[in-house]
Order: C-alpha cells, then structure tokens, then sequence
C-alpha cells in the first residue's frame, strides 16, 4: 500500500511538471526546397494559460537529413531574423498574442487558448480561420514565387486556403 501511495504522489508531481512544460501546436511551414518543416507551438504553463514569458516554441523536424522524424534543430540565426522568426505581443488582456511572422508584417495571427486547446487565428481568404499550414513555393534557394496559407473557417469548420505572390524586392 506504500508503495501504490509512493508511485501515486511520483505520477501526480510528474503530471503537474508535464503540464508546467507543455506545448500545443498552432501551425507550420512547409517548402518545396526539401522535406523539412518548421513547427511553431504555444507554450502552456500549469494553470493552462500562454506562458506569457515564452509563448512560442519552434522547431525544424528535419526529414531530409532523418526519414524517423526524431531529428530536430531550432531556427538559426537569418531564419530566426530574416525569414521564419516572428514578433509577439500581448493583447491589452493578456491572453490574447498579436503575432507576426519577420517577412509578413501585415498577416497579423492572434494566439489564445480555447476550451483547452491553442488557437492561431488569421484572416485567410477574407475569412477569420484557424491558421494551419503555410507552403511556400520557391525555385531553388531564390525567393518565394507564391504562399499558400490554410486553416479551418471559425464559423463553418470548413478547410479554407489563399494563394498570393508575396512583394519582392
């Protein structure tokens, strides 16, 4: 009987450290320069709020050097500046996220918890959509030639998509 209580109160203090480190996805980037995807998760702390310290975590599974998945690396330094990194600010409550990723300043995503689960928000396709997935078509190592965004609408639940060619300069 100790011992069940021991293993009891061991489950429950790692279930609470479990849940002070959580992460939940929000969305990722995909591109036809490799098989590598960039993941960007929010980071849930023990009440089951945005740590509002460290909200987001990202992440490269690198699938062309790894066909298992279970190699990661985080974003280096131009990525994290130029290209993939983003901006990130409450809202006047607090448990809203203003984001924006580096070369899409004008794509505002708003980050917040709903019934328990992560959210990133955006308008795609002149719709309020849950943010999913980003694929950018490039050739080479040159510039984007177009973006596809995709989500789910907020209101109908249904898959919904944009193209756009993003400015080049």
């Amino acid at each position: 009987m100790r011992n069940m209580i021991a293993l009891a109160l061991s489950l429950s203090a790692f279930c609470g450290l479990a849940l002070a480190q959580s992460t939940q996805p929000l969305f990722h980037i995909e591109r036809t320069k490799n098989a590598n995807i960039l993941y960007y998760e929010a980071r849930i702390n023990d009440p089951g709020y945005i740590d509002p310290k460290d909200p987001i975590k990202t992440y490269w599974i690198m699938w062309a050097k790894d066909s298992t998945g279970k190699t990661t690396e985080g974003m280096n330094f131009i990525e994290r500046t130029k290209v993939y990194g983003y901006n990130i600010k409450p809202d006047s409550t607090g448990k809203v996220y203003n984001m924006t990723l580096k070369p899409f300043k004008d794509r505002l995503i708003r980050v917040y918890m709903k019934e328990g689960a992560a959210r990133a928000e955006m308008t795609i396709n002149n719709r309020p959509a849950y943010f999913q997935k980003m694929f950018i078509y490039a050739k080479g190592d040159s510039k984007p030639d177009s973006i596809r965004l995709s989500g789910y609408d907020v209101d109908s639940g249904k898959e919904i998509f944009e193209m756009f060619l993003p400015n080049k300069k």
